[in-house]
């Protein structure tokens, strides 16, 4: 009998052990942990020249930041914001866009299959014309979670030689939306290269899968678009966004190559690599990498080249298909380890880390927390800079150079060699710079001034607490959706820290007054000028508050002094 029951207790111990052996193995990554460590190696030129804090450098700001403001401030809802984004390419063609109803970002629980994520990315190029034009190609993403009221934003950052993070918070129907940027040591536990990632094909998250497309116009009960989006993309739409991310994550490599591959005072390497960028940039059918002059750069590259060489970072996820891996005998295996996300659980905004970590755990491969390996690691033996740097050039930049040397690339070779040292310092490469210096004439540019922008903000700050001046809280609902926070420093007259202060700025702004004289002058040449907008949100809900809205107009017009002059 004794021997039945060791026995027994033998066979339940490796049934325990077996039954636990074959539980699915999930992440134990830490969000909150992972954003405490891990920052760039300080010996680096480039951790010494390119920015690791959350703000952006002086004087310097995102290419979100620059389209918002030359637009005079954040759109809404999200269908206009990809109107926005769609007008700026030449052919008026829609962004690059896919939804992802579940999937792997901090805001996972909050996106559904009725509310799926919306992730688009700016695909073209504009010639230049009297100057130069912006080439927001893998330069420009955004995705928006819709139950969250949060857009994340990664735009490159071409003056500070990086991509920014940022959020645009309380993005919703009535609500004071915020432009903030987010913190970098979060969003690189994720983004471990700095810049844009995406999963590997067939892309099962997205809807450029039948099966993902199917569930999503299932839970809307339509085949409408979302967000502009349609609910069935062709694959070619996930995979051209796939590239995007790729082609937008090497220029952080480029940055690193051009800075670390020739080192702090590797002039004349900087020098050589971008002659052999234009060179291989006109005609790459006729480059020759193993070429005196590629050899040579080698040879500079040599000297300063870091011993443990420069990383490709991994910017392709494992593919994860959500609704197969619940499906059959694994699906049912899988169930019994791992709970569903239950809808509303979680973050629901980039700062509630510890709601994100109680999320049930993705496997270890498939987490985006996980440490991934580099897809390569460069060395001194490798010209990749020589690509990298070409590939920012646009074909109009090309076209430029060619006509301002006769097309003869010995010529524009010649006009780089004559370049000041001091162009070729320690700085991270910025395209506008070096087409102004060998157009040889200051051509304007859209993106790199900032006098014009109010100074940027960082996520995490507490919103404008209300108390003592009641009036402010008419602005609020009426006026700070579009003047408070926008980007543009001539619209962002109701900034301040304090009531007192923005209620000062208000008072400064004696334009106000008459904008929202709208018996004086509707009907008039006046009437385009005022405000809230006709075709805002706004002005809707001040019509349809009758004469509560009547009162909150009166009440701002009275905050103000009166002065003539509209």
């Amino acid at each position: 009998m004794k021997r039945v029951m060791l026995w027994g207790l033998v066979l339940a111990a490796l049934a325990a052990g077996a039954w636990y052996g074959l539980k699915p193995a999930t992440s134990s990554a830490d969000i909150t942990e992972l954003a405490r460590e891990g920052r760039p190696d300080p010996a680096m030129v480039s951790a010494q020249v390119i920015s690791q804090e959350d703000l952006p450098p002086a004087g310097t700001r995102s290419l979100f930041d620059h389209l918002i403001t030359q637009h005079d401030g954040l759109p809404y809802p999200f269908e206009k914001l990809v109107k926005l984004v769609q007008a700026q390419h030449p052919d008026g063609q829609l962004p690059v866009a896919v939804l992802i109803p579940n999937g792997r970002s901090l805001l996972k629980a909050q996106a559904t299959n009725a509310h799926p994520r919306a992730l688009i990315a700016a695909d073209f190029e504009l010639a230049n014309k009297t100057g130069l034009a912006m080439t927001p190609r893998g330069q420009l993403f955004m995705g928006f979670v819709e139950k969250a009221n949060e857009i994340e934003v990664l735009s490159y950052n071409e003056a500070a030689g990086r991509f920014e993070f940022q959020l645009v918070q309380n993005y919703c129907a009535g609500c004071v939306p915020r432009i903030v940027y987010a913190r970098r040591a979060i969003c690189t536990t994720c983004h471990q290269g700095g810049g844009p990632i995406f999963p590997q094909r067939p892309w099962n998250e997205t809807n450029g899968q039948q099966d993902t497309a199917g569930a999503i116009a299932a839970a809307r009960g339509n085949a409408h678009p979302y967000m502009s989006i349609p609910l069935q993309q062709p694959l070619a739409m996930p995979e051209r966004f796939d590239q995007l991310t790729d082609q937008g994550s090497f220029i952080n490599v480029t940055q690193r190559l051009w800075l670390d591959g020739c080192g702090a005072d590797g002039n004349d390497c900087r020098r050589l690599m971008l002659k052999l960028a234009l060179h291989y940039a006109d005609s790459p059918g006729s480059f020759d990498a193993a070429g005196v002059d590629a050899q040579r750069l080698r040879e500079l590259q040599r000297r300063h080249f870091p011993k443990t060489g420069i990383a490709v970072p991994e910017s392709d996820l494992p593919n994860r298909d959500p609704l197969g891996e619940r499906r059959g005998l694994k699906g049912w295996w899988q169930g019994l380890w791992t709970r569903e996300i239950k809808p509303g659980e979680g973050a629901r905004d980039n700062e509630d880390l510890a709601a994100f970590d109680k999320l049930p755990k993705l496997p270890v491969r498939l987490d985006p927390l996980t440490p991934r390996v580099p897809k390569q690691v460069l060395t001194a033996e490798d010209i990749d800079g020589v690509y990298g740097l070409a590939a920012l050039f646009s074909e109009s930049d090309l076209r430029g150079l060619g006509e301002g040397s006769g097309f003869d690339i010995r010529r524009l070779a010649a006009k780089v060699d004559a370049l000041p040292d001091s162009h070729f310092a320690a700085r991270p490469f910025v395209r506008v710079h070096f087409m102004r210096a060998l157009l040889g004439r200051e051509a304007e540019y859209c993106c790199l001034n900032t006098v014009e922008m109010s100074p940027p903000v960082v996520s995490g700050l507490p919103p404008l607490k209300i108390v003592k001046q009641g009036v402010l809280h008419d602005f609020e609902r009426y006026c700070f959706a579009c003047h408070r926070g926008n980007p543009a420093l001539r619209l962002d007259f109701m900034a301040g820290a304090s009531e007192d202060a923005v209620l000062e700025n208000i008072r400064g702004k004696t334009l106000i007054r008459d904008v929202l004289d709208w018996e004086r002058y509707e009907g008039t040449d006046k009437a385009a000028a005022l405000m809230p907008p006709r075709d805002s949100l706004q002005y809707q809900a001040m019509k349809q508050a009758g004469a509560e809205g009547e009162r909150a107009r009166a009440a701002m017009r009275g905050a103000v002094p009166g002065l003539f002059g509209f």
